[in-house]
């Protein structure tokens, strides 16, 4: 058996969303961006595709993205 040498990860699975959760435009929230990296955001807009929902957010200064609902990690208000 070869052994990598790799440490374990202690990284948290990304949960799956509620379903029944309801989110609105100018609602606040957390996500996780595929970098690892936590934003607070608010919801510009709602985005209904044959793949599920999506949210337009805008984060930052002047950035914005388009992210599933999986990659919500807490609602703010």
């Amino acid at each position: 058996m070869i052994d990598s040498g790799a440490m374990p990860s202690n990284k948290k699975k990304a949960s799956k969303p509620e379903q029944d959760a309801s989110y609105a435009v100018g609602d606040r929230l957390k996500f996780n961006l595929h970098t690892g990296r936590i934003v607070d955001a608010t919801i510009k807009a709602i985005i209904e595709r044959t793949d599920g929902k999506r949210l337009q957010v805008d984060f930052g200064k002047d950035e914005t993205a388009l992210v599933h609902l999986w990659q919500v990690v807490e609602k703010v208000r």
